[in-house]
C-alpha cells in the first residue's frame, strides 16, 4: 500500500496542461498519480475512499471538528481551503506559477520498479462498484513502444489534439502518455464543442486524433453545415475511435470529407486502453473489433474457460504485457477477472472469424457504455433507489433522438403499506426531483437523461430485472449482430 509519500492526487476537474505537469512530475518522482471526477456537491464515490485504509475526514472551511478527540482514535483531519483567488491553500498545496519559477533543469528521476503503479484509475469495469485498476510503469511503457507502433505510424512529428479527458484510461494512454513518449505536441482542449474541436485541428493543424464516436459524429454535421463557410482541415493523418461502436455511415462520411483514416479501437482500463484495432493497415471488416497488436494474445472460451473454435460466441480473454496489476485494495475483484497465468476476462461475449478479427456480440454485464465512459447501472439505481419517493429503479441504455446513448431511469414509486404495489401509490416523484437528487449524488455523465416512472419492473420468475423488455424495440447500439455464417 502507498504511503502519504508516495502518493500523489490530482484535482483538476477541467483539465489542463497541469496535468501533464502532474503526472510527469509524480512518475518522475516514483509517486502512484491518480485523477478522478467525482461528483460536484457530494461524493457518492464514497466506495474510492472506504478503500484506502487510512481514516480521515474531509472538512469544509467552516465545519468544526474536534482535532485532540480525532488524533486520539487515529483519524487525519483534512480541511477544504475557502475558494477564491486569494483564498488559503490547502495544506501541501504549490500553485503552478509558483513550481515553474523554481524549476531546475538538474533533476533525476527516481529509479522505481516498473512493475509498481504509476497510476490509479477507477472504472465500473464489469461489476458494480467502482474499482481503482493499478496500471504500471511497464504497462504504459508496453503500450506505447509495441502496441501503439504496430497499429499506426506515430513521430515525434505529430499533433495530437488531446480533447478526451485525462482522468480516464482512452485520453491518458492514447493522447497524453503516447505522445510523451514521442516527444510529439499535444494540443490540450480544456473545453469541448464541435466548434473549437474543428477550429483546434486547423489552427495547430493536427496530425492524429484520438476522439469517441459522438465527436465524430458532430464534427461531421458541422462540416456539412458549414463547408461554404469555413475551411475543413485535411492534416488528420490518422484518427483513432473508442468507448464504442462507430457507425459504418459515420466512419466512411468522416474519412471521406476530413481526407483522413478512421482507426476502430478496443480495450479497457484494464488492459491501458487498445489492445486491438479494425482498419489497420486498410483492412477494415464492418462490426469487427479488429485483430490484436503485438504482443497481445487474444481468445474466446466457454463458461467453463476453455477455448472455444471460431465463429463460436463465448468470453473475450487477453494477455499481454499491457493487463494491470490487479485491484486496489481489492483482491477479491482482481482474483475474479485476472488468471494465475495472466488473462484477463474481459466481460464482453463475442467471437472470431478465420481471418483473426474479433466481433463483440453481447456484454456479460450491464454495464452501459455512453459516450466512451463505463456507467455501473447497480450504482444509479442504488442512487436512485435511497430517494425517499423512490421504492425501486432499473437503469438501462436507449439510444436518443441524435443517435448517441442515454442513461434511462425506470422508477417505481413508494407505495402505502395499507394497499401494497397493488394499490394506490404515494406522490411520485416528479422528474425535476429525480433530476436535482442526481445531481447530488453523481457525477454528470452518470446521470440519467430521462426518467420513466412504472407501477412495477419486469422480473424474471427468480426476481431479476429484465433489462431487454425495459429496452423494448429500442436498438442497442452496444451490441454488434453477427453476420450470418
Amino acid at each position: 500500500m502507498a504511503t502519504k509519500e508516495t502518493w500523489r492526487l490530482i484535482y483538476n476537474p477541467e483539465g489542463d496542461v497541469a496535468d501533464v505537469v502532474a503526472y510527469g512530475a509524480s512518475v518522475a518522482e516514483g509517486r502512484i498519480a491518480g485523477k478522478y471526477q467525482l461528483s460536484t456537491t457530494m461524493v457518492p464515490d464514497t466506495l474510492i475512499i472506504q478503500r484506502s485504509r487510512e481514516r480521515g475526514i474531509i472538512a469544509g472551511a467552516d465545519v468544526g471538528v474536534e482535532k485532540d478527540l480525532a488524533a486520539a482514535q487515529k483519524i487525519t483531519v483534512a480541511r477544504l481551503a475557502r475558494q477564491g483567488r486569494n483564498g488559503a491553500k490547502a495544506v501541501g498545496t504549490i500553485q503552478l506559477n509558483e513550481l515553474t519559477s523554481k524549476a531546475t533543469s538538474k533533476f533525476k528521476a527516481v529509479d522505481v520498479d516498473p512493475d509498481e503503479p504509476a497510476v490509479l484509475i477507477y472504472t465500473s469495469g464489469t461489476t458494480g462498484n467502482p474499482k481503482g485498476a493499478m496500471v504500471t510503469h511497464r504497462n504504459f511503457h508496453f503500450q506505447c513502444s509495441t502496441i501503439v507502433q504496430s497499429l499506426l505510424e506515430f513521430t515525434h512529428e505529430d499533433r495530437v489534439v488531446g480533447v478526451l479527458p485525462l482522468y480516464h484510461i482512452y485520453g491518458l494512454a492514447n493522447a497524453m502518455v503516447v505522445t510523451v513518449h514521442y516527444g510529439a505536441c499535444l494540443v490540450l482542449m480544456p473545453q469541448y464543442s464541435p466548434q473549437s474541436l474543428l477550429e483546434t485541428i486547423e489552427k495547430h493543424q493536427a496530425s492524429m486524433m484520438p476522439a469517441i464516436p459522438s465527436m465524430y459524429q458532430l464534427l461531421l454535421g458541422l462540416a456539412r453545415i458549414k463547408s461554404r463557410q469555413v475551411r475543413i482541415p485535411t492534416c488528420l493523418k490518422h484518427c483513432m475511435s473508442g468507448g464504442a461502436p462507430l457507425p459504418l455511415a459515420v466512419l466512411k462520411d468522416f474519412s471521406e470529407i476530413f481526407d483522413t483514416k478512421i482507426m476502430e479501437g478496443y480495450g479497457l482500463t484494464e488492459s491501458t486502453s487498445s489492445v486491438c484495432a479494425n482498419g489497420v493497415d486498410g483492412v477494415f471488416k464492418e462490426g469487427s473489433i479488429g485483430r490484436p497488436g503485438k504482443g497481445v494474445e487474444m481468445k474466446i472460451v466457454d463458461d467453463q474457460g476453455k477455448e472455444v473454435p471460431d465463429g463460436t460466441e463465448g468470453e473475450i480473454l487477453i494477455r499481454s504485457t499491457t493487463i494491470f496489476k490487479g485491484y486496489w485494495n481489492n483482491p477479491a475483484a482482481t482474483k475474479a477477472v485476472l488468471s494465475a497465468d495472466g488473462w484477463f476476462s474481459t466481460g464482453d461475449l463475442g467471437h472470431r472469424d478465420a481471418d483473426g478479427f474479433y466481433f463483440i456480440t453481447d456484454r456479460k454485464k450491464d454495464i452501459i457504455i455512453s459516450h466512451g465512459y463505463n456507467i455501473s447501472p447497480r450504482e444509479v439505481e442504488e442512487v436512485l433507489a435511497e430517494h425517499p419517493k423512490v421504492s425501486e429503479a432499473a437503469v438501462v441504455s436507449l439510444v436518443g433522438p441524435k443517435g448517441d446513448e442515454t442513461v434511462t431511469a425506470f422508477v417505481v414509486p413508494k407505495y402505502s403499506g395499507v394497499n401494497g404495489a397493488t394499490g394506490a401509490a404515494d406522490e411520485a416523484p416528479t422528474h425535476r426531483e429525480l433530476h436535482e437528487y442526481c445531481e447530488l449524488h453523481l457525477a454528470p455523465y452518470k446521470r440519467p437523461r430521462s426518467y420513466v416512472i412504472v407501477d412495477a419492473l419486469p422480473k424474471s420468475a427468480t426476481g431479476k430485472v429484465l433489462r431487454k423488455e425495459l429496452r423494448g424495440d429500442a436498438e442497442d447500439r452496444r451490441l454488434i449482430e453477427r453476420s450470418a455464417p
